[in-house]
């Protein structure tokens, strides 16, 4: 099966670096942002779409994350 490898944040540019950093201080890591890298122009759209969201949220803080929650139970999923 061909899996892609997290690119490297040596190899990362400014702008995508930034991204890396603001989502390692959010979720404690960078890996799927580092991941989807290869193609730097789908990082800088999902980042910019993730701050549209973020600005225009209509739930409060505890609640995303009691969402965030309860979607990785329901995937088994350590969060």
């Amino acid at each position: 099966m061909v899996r892609l490898e997290a690119v490297e944040k040596r190899e990362l540019d400014a702008e995508i670096t930034a991204i890396c950093e603001d989502a390692e201080r959010q979720t404690g890591t960078s890996m799927s942002t580092r991941t989807l890298a290869h193609h730097p122009g789908v990082v800088k759209a999902l980042a910019a779409f993730r701050r549209t969201l973020a600005a225009t949220a209509v739930l409060d803080a505890p609640l995303k994350e009691l969402v965030r929650l309860k979607i990785a139970r329901l995937n088994a999923c350590r969060y």
